[in-house]
């Protein structure tokens, strides 16, 4: 389970520019936070389980949600939380466009309930990108790549509160996010493509 580490680490101006345009197209300030989910809208990615207890967690006003994806719940969603002033709905980005919108965050969240996620590749890509992470235990990456505390929180797969909880407590650790960030960063080196071409050269040897 390993992705092109470097592509996603947008050091480039380009790419640094295209994060603040994402910020100024959706109105968020620069010293504003921003959670990040992107996927799939569909029930096992669980995104109505996220803005549900983002929306009822009471986060600071300075905390915003951005929902990137489309999918069958995309309508129900965007009728239910679309005129909340901390939630913002965004189409599917292609993954030229995954970098930049990386960058944008402050924390990624998976909350995926399955069945069948197995892995989640985008967590490896938000680590990358040097992001702490919020992920349900449902997600193989969960287990080998979230340090509970170090670079993100795990909780428990569709409960709601064990889910706010997440959010809450990553909100009170906002001084250690780019701690936390640069801790992703180094974890998910070990699951860079040329780690895992080690391995498997080591296997076959």
């Amino acid at each position: 389970h390993a992705i092109d580490n470097g592509r996603f680490a947008c050091h480039d101006p380009v790419c640094q520019s295209k994060a603040a345009e994402y910020r100024k197209q959706l109105n968020i300030a620069a010293n504003e936070a921003v959670f990040l989910f992107a996927g799939k809208l569909e029930p096992k990615k669980a995104p109505d389980q996220l803005l549900q207890a983002f929306t009822e967690a009471g986060m600071p006003g300075r905390i915003h949600l951005v929902i990137t994806g489309n999918g069958p719940l995309e309508n129900l969603l965007k009728e239910k939380y679309g005129k909340h002033q901390q939630v913002h709905f965004l189409d599917f980005q292609n993954q030229a466009s995954m970098p930049a919108l990386y960058q944008m965050a402050d924390v990624f969240v998976l909350p995926s309930i399955g069945p069948g996620e197995t892995w989640g590749l985008a967590v490896n890509e938000a680590m990358a990108n040097g992001k702490p992470v919020i992920v349900s235990d449902s997600c193989g990456s969960a287990r080998d790549l979230v340090e509970h505390g170090v670079n993100g929180f795990v909780f428990e797969a569709g409960q709601l509160a064990s889910l706010q909880n997440a959010l809450l407590t990553m909100v009170q650790v906002e001084p250690e996010w780019e701690k936390m960030g640069n801790a992703s960063k180094e974890k998910v080196q070990q699951y860079s493509l040329e780690n895992l071409a080690k391995a498997i050269e080591s296997l076959l040897s």
